[in-house]
């Protein structure tokens, strides 16, 4: 019998076999035009998709862009505490990210939007307004 370890490490591997690479270069290409035309990712998400799109943050921010020439310009939507309770006390949970992005967002932006279930209404209304003013072209 394998170990839990084991188990886990198989159910990885046959995971990543499975990820769509274009996919993925797509994303990056996204990321790439972003940065490159000194526009700004944004991004959001809930529960442990906040802590991850918080992480990204960092990984893009310090990883992605530290000593080098050309660096990222990123928010992340859910990682002011006071300004997503400031939100969903006076104008409910679902406005909290669109409302942000009312405030910063332009044409050329990019967000990124996390969810595990895809249905938190304040997601789907930030990716709504985010297409509804033309961030970059995609699907």
């Amino acid at each position: 019998m394998k170990s839990f370890v084991d188990q886990y490490l198989l159910e990885l591997s046959d995971l990543l076999k499975h990820l769509d690479t274009a996919r993925i270069a797509q994303a990056i290409g996204w990321l790439r035009a972003v940065r490159d035309s000194g526009r700004t990712v944004f991004i959001c998400g809930n529960g442990g998709s906040a802590s991850i799109a918080s992480q990204m943050v960092v990984d893009i921010l310090k990883g992605g862009a530290f000593r080098k020439k050309t660096r990222f310009k990123m928010i992340g939507l859910n990682d002011s505490v006071s300004i997503l309770t400031a939100y969903a006390n006076d104008e409910g949970y679902a406005t909290v990210f669109v409302e942000q992005l009312k405030n910063f967002a332009q044409v050329g932006d990019l967000l990124i939007a996390i969810s595990a279930g895809g249905s938190s209404e304040n997601i789907l209304r930030a990716v709504e307004y985010a297409n509804s003013i033309a961030f970059i072209e995609g699907d």
